[in-house]
């Protein structure tokens, strides 16, 4: 589960309500996807401050060849979100931010051979801005980004949506993201493809600090082409603390 996983940049929301201070949280999930029966453990945090805020998360696979218990993958991001004072009283961009962000991870795995091997999954750099809305009682939040891997010749895009919503009395929390962006292609040299990929989530709150759920990964040539559409589905248990 080694996606670009914003699900908690939420939290970006109640920092729009001016009435937060920070949040962490550990996710465990239990991946139900086509020979993907393996946990995976999220840990995230968000907290702002006086010129933005600094999100991060650190995904763990446990998927190690031979021992399905081990650490196979781990995978980083944090961005940083800083307000822009003199667009304060100009609308429609008083809450527009410049967003900075790095992403890296790497992971361990078997080949036909049955020799161990190690792969990074490439570092990136976006930069570019963000800006939250409302559409009725659902919060969004927009990015769009410039998009600088390591090693590629030319710069790509990247469009991010965020969204979230409360139900049955604040019971239900449906939260979560989808990318878009462009990346080189791999199988034809100088041509660029697009990926697709999102992770809506379903948290059933049972209490103030213990959440049920799942998410459903959805993704078309992800993390590189060409490959078809795909959704794979998993159980999770989410912490607060």
């Amino acid at each position: 589960m080694m996606e670009s996983r914003k699900i908690s940049l939420v939290w970006l929301f109640i920092l729009f309500s001016l009435s937060f201070t920070g949040a962490q949280n550990i996710q465990i999930h239990y991946d139900l996807g086509k020979d993907r029966r393996f946990l995976t453990a999220t840990l995230e945090m968000f907290r702002p401050d006086t010129a933005g805020s600094t999100f991060w998360f650190i995904d763990f696979d446990f998927d190690f060849p031979g021992s399905a218990r081990s650490m196979s993958a781990a995978y980083w991001e944090i961005s940083r979100d800083f307000y822009l004072p003199g667009l304060k009283k100009v609308h429609p961009f008083e809450q527009l931010g410049f967003h900075i962000e790095y992403n890296d991870g790497f992971m361990a795995y078997q080949d036909s051979a049955g020799n161990m091997a190690a792969a990074s999954y490439n570092s990136v750099f976006l930069t570019g801005f963000s800006r939250p809305f409302n559409a009725g009682r659902t919060s969004f939040a927009a990015q769009l980004l410039l998009r600088l891997p390591r090693g590629m010749e030319k710069p790509d895009f990247q469009f991010t949506l965020i969204w979230m919503r409360y139900l049955l009395r604040d019971k239900l929390l449906l939260t979560g993201y989808a990318d878009l962006y462009s990346q080189d292609r791999i199988d034809v040299s100088k041509e660029k493809e697009f990926v697709f990929q999102a992770e809506p989530q379903f948290w059933y709150m049972m209490g103030s600090r213990i959440a049920i759920g799942g998410e459903v990964e959805v993704s078309r040539n992800f993390p590189v082409g060409p490959q078809p559409w795909r959704a794979m589905p998993t159980m999770a248990l989410r912490w607060e603390f």
